[in-house]
């Protein structure tokens, strides 16, 4: 990995298939961002939550990938699919590996 970010997604209750459906729908385009290396999905069936693992040639790309899904309008879509909105979604910017720990 270059630069994890993990993303989570909780569905409300009920919503855990319409959201998959939405993001198997918009992860094509993530996979073919500029700078994206990967993007692999987990699904927590106990807390109805879609992890995203996301690997980025740098931190700017992703960043860069965040503002045009904001500026395109996905998390609009996803609004009323996540337990406490678009604000429910929890990003952890983990960046680089350390490989001296």
């Amino acid at each position: 990995m270059k630069n994890l970010v993990i993303v989570s997604f909780p569905a409300k209750d009920g919503m855990l298939d319409n959201l998959k459906e939405t993001l198997k729908s918009a992860l094509p385009e993530t996979r073919s961002f500029e700078g994206c290396i990967s993007v692999d999905t987990y699904v927590e069936e106990s807390s109805n939550t879609v992890h995203l693992i996301e690997d980025w040639e740098t931190l700017d790309h992703q960043s860069k990938y965040l503002n045009w899904r904001v500026e395109t309008g996905l998390l609009d879509v996803l609004e009323p699919l996540l337990e406490g909105g678009a604000s429910g979604l929890k990003a952890t910017i983990c960046g680089e590996p350390h490989h001296d720990i």
